[in-house]
């Protein structure tokens, strides 16, 4: 079975819009550099996200966060939210729900500030952040998932480096529109493989999931 599975969600030109309007929105975006999170503009950070994140955001921090920015993703993003849900659903046979409380699908967002910067290698455990507000225990063992959906890459081209479980090395380069579905429980990092231009941006739609124990869904949070 692939570790990563790829779906067609959307076309470019809808990608492409949907990449705008998350710029519009930079005045919300908090940037990360560090362990320092600041929301607005910012010269040192390496990157962005317009919304809360549950492994970037201490718990102390999560819920708060999530409260501030959840209402700008539901009133700008509602549809692509819901689509993203629809497409889960159908592939997981399963009602897929937003986590009451936790934060809503994400973006990440880099531009020429990433310039020189290496993503460190990384599996998914954003479940561990103490923050999250379980709406019902997950399963145990844990079956959990991650997405990304690229809406924006500088020239067209990003991706995915990851490692197979003989350890070696994998690129998989996205293509804008498409879903890329797995269970983010093996080393992969964000592979930018050329230098991004002044007013170059990659922008991502990031989510991640876990099965509920108790009842046939699935709870998506970021």
């Amino acid at each position: 079975m692939d570790l990563i599975k790829e779906i067609l969600f959307m076309n470019e030109d809808e990608a492409d819009l949907e990449a705008d309007k998350v710029l519009r929105l930079s005045p919300f975006f908090y940037h990360r550099t560090g362990g320092e999170v600041s929301l607005g503009s910012s010269l040192t950070a390496k990157f962005s996200t317009l919304g809360a994140s549950s492994y970037l955001d201490s718990p102390e921090e999560y819920v708060e966060k999530a409260a501030e920015i959840n209402p700008i993703i539901d009133s700008e993003f509602s549809h692509l939210v819901s689509a993203a849900k629809g497409i889960l659903g159908f592939i997981f046979d399963r009602e897929v729900v937003e986590l009451k409380g936790a934060a809503r699908m994400g973006f990440h967002i880099f531009d020429s500030r990433a310039n020189g910067e290496e993503a460190e290698w990384h599996i998914d455990m954003p479940f561990e952040n103490g923050g999250i507000p379980w709406e019902e225990p997950p399963t145990e063992p844990l079956s959990v998932f991650s997405f990304t959906v690229p809406l924006r890459l500088p020239r067209g081209v990003g991706g995915l480096d990851f490692k197979e479980a003989d350890g070696a090395e994998r690129y998989l380069p996205y293509t804008v529109g498409n879903l890329y579905l797995s269970d983010g429980l093996f080393p992969h990092r964000i592979a930018n493989p050329i230098q991004i231009k002044e007013g170059e941006h990659r922008v991502t739609l990031q989510g991640h999931g876990v099965f509920s124990s108790v009842s046939d869904r699935a709870f998506v949070y970021f």
